[in-house]
């Protein structure tokens, strides 16, 4: 169907490729090749099987692609699974969208980092010290969280708009 939807276009469609398989299965030199990957919203049952598969993922795309999750907010999550930016593990999330209109599901923007230089805090010691810091923002109910390059979270929560 996506691919029907994108057909007109020949532009578009020249650019864009569509992959009906078992996501944890898709060989890493295929998914290595993508610059954006769509992870639909049912892709994985539970929280486990939806962890395994973006783990692969983490694995297998290029450093700087992009994963773009469906998920769901407050009463639509009995609708669909919830993709917490917590659970994208081995990305760096960099936006979260909660619809609060027609739209059903909410969208996460991660990316998938380039490996780091001995230089900017890696494990290994030595290095420059600088440690970078990863911003991700909720357009739902305007909160921040950020990374501090050492896996804590800051969270500062702000008063949600009216009318959410």
């Amino acid at each position: 169907m996506a691919a029907a939807l994108v057909a007109p276009d020949k532009d578009l469609s020249s650019r864009m490729h569509f992959i009906t398989d078992d996501a944890g299965a898709i060989a890493a030199e295929k998914l290595s090749r993508y610059g954006v990957i769509f992870l639909a919203a049912l892709v994985g049952v539970d929280r486990e099987q939806k962890a395994a598969v973006v783990e692969h993922l983490a694995r297998s795309m290029a450093p700087g692609a992009m994963l773009v999750v469906r998920s769901a907010h407050g009463a639509r999550m009995f609708l669909y699974p919830v993709v917490e930016p917590a659970d994208l593990k081995g990305f760096e999330v960099l936006s979260v969208y909660h619809p609060n209109d027609e739209v059903i599901n909410s969208v996460v923007i991660a990316r998938k980092p380039a490996p780091q230089h001995a230089g900017h805090g890696g494990s290994g010691g030595g290095g420059c010290g600088a440690v970078g810091a990863v911003i991700a923002n909720c357009k739902c109910c305007e909160w921040t969280a950020m990374k501090n390059g050492h896996g804590g979270v800051m969270v500062e929560e702000m008063e949600l708009p009216s009318g959410i």
